[in-house]
């Protein structure tokens, strides 16, 4: 799939409405959403930065269609929740900050739509969020802070969802600017990964327990190692981004949607691949990005089934591929290529033997 898109470049792509035959796509940093259809064809654009809007937005973080008509659109800089009509223009607005009354934060290294629901008539969203209140190089956010939060939007009452597990390597060290979850949210359970750890934990509201799928696979390494709470995010950067986020771990990305075959339900992310310790030889950051050493992608299919739950099925992914974006019900998995943007915007839809699951 090739996609239109004017004079803006694309981000992300978001195949949440793909049963209305739409797309979605934004530019986070200029603030533009698109919307196409499946043939990659655009229909529409907002740039929301021309000056014209009611409220103050800086970056997009996330797209969430509920219909052609409906498209949730997070704005991380200042905390704006914009609800969307299917020409792109803002319907209604929210500012999580002030419609709960509470120091929440949804622009974290990963802000995130989880669900949106009607409760009682009352519709509720569920961000990715945090307590403001604490510092996130400090030990004690991790402790304390929520993962997520529900949200009132006609009433403003929230619930926080959920704690850092007591599992996770984020409670023993500080991974800057990685500290937010991801959150598939399925048939009442909230399935979490994050960027630096290799385990899956699945939730359920109403209860501080949860359950651990602990990485099995060979192709990663164990990773979880990071650098001292309270250091300055300057001295990292300097000093220890390149052997925490390439070297040290390798990087687990987004799962959006869980695979259905054959009767069972499967969780499926990628990660990047950690690079080898004797080829990591780069001074500073900026000689890395000019020389990057091309780390490799691999897709991670973990069976949630009784009796098979856990058990992994691991792929080297084409060096075209950095992530997968989509899942639709016949199982064809919807690639993001690593896309040269002065060339446009590609996705790659392929088709999988079944019996790689068997």
């Amino acid at each position: 799939m090739s996609f239109e898109t004017e004079i803006y470049s694309i981000d992300d792509v978001e195949f949440g409405a793909f049963h209305d035959s739409l797309v979605y796509g934004l530019d986070m940093v200029r603030s533009v959403v698109h919307k196409f259809d499946t043939k990659g064809k655009l229909l529409a654009h907002n740039r929301f930065q021309d000056g014209i809007n009611e409220i103050d937005l800086l970056v997009l973080g996330g797209v969430y269609p509920i219909n052609k008509d409906s498209i949730f659109v997070i704005e991380s800089g200042y905390d704006n929740l914009l609800l969307l009509g299917g020409d792109l223009k803002i319907k209604e607005s929210w500012n999580i900050r002030k419609v709960t009354g509470s120091n929440i934060g949804i622009g974290g290294s990963n802000t995130q739509i989880v669900n949106f629901e009607y409760i009682l008539n009352e519709p509720h969203i569920t961000l990715v969020a945090s307590d403001r209140n604490f510092r996130t190089s400090e030990k004690a956010f991790f402790e304390n802070s929520f993962l997520a939060v529900k949200v009132n939007l006609n009433t403003g009452e929230f619930k926080p969802l959920f704690r850092y597990p007591i599992e996770s390597p984020y409670r023993e060290h500080l991974f800057w600017d990685s500290e937010s979850p991801y959150i598939l949210y399925f048939e009442s359970r909230y399935f979490v990964t994050f960027p630096m750890d290799p385990n899956i934990y699945i939730f359920r509201e109403g209860t501080e327990d949860y359950e651990v799928i602990r990485y099995s696979g060979k192709l990663n390494k164990s990773g979880g190692r990071g650098v001292a709470f309270g250091m300055h995010q300057r001295e990292f950067l300097d000093n220890h981004y390149l052997e925490v986020f390439h070297n040290q771990n390798d990087y687990y990305l987004i799962s959006n949607s869980l695979m259905q075959k054959a009767g069972h339900k499967y969780f499926v992310r990628v990660a990047r691949r950690a690079i080898n310790d004797k080829n990591f030889d780069y001074k500073d950051l900026n000689t890395f990005m000019i020389k990057h050493p091309g780390q490799e992608y691999i897709i991670q299919i973990i069976d949630l089934e009784k009796g098979e739950k856990g058990k992994i099925r691991e792929y080297k992914l084409p060096k075209a591929y950095k992530n997968f974006l989509f899942i639709d019900k016949d199982g064809k998995i919807y690639f993001s290529r690593k896309n040269d943007k002065s060339e446009g915007y590609f996705v790659d839809v392929v088709s999988w033997n079944g019996d790689i699951l068997e």
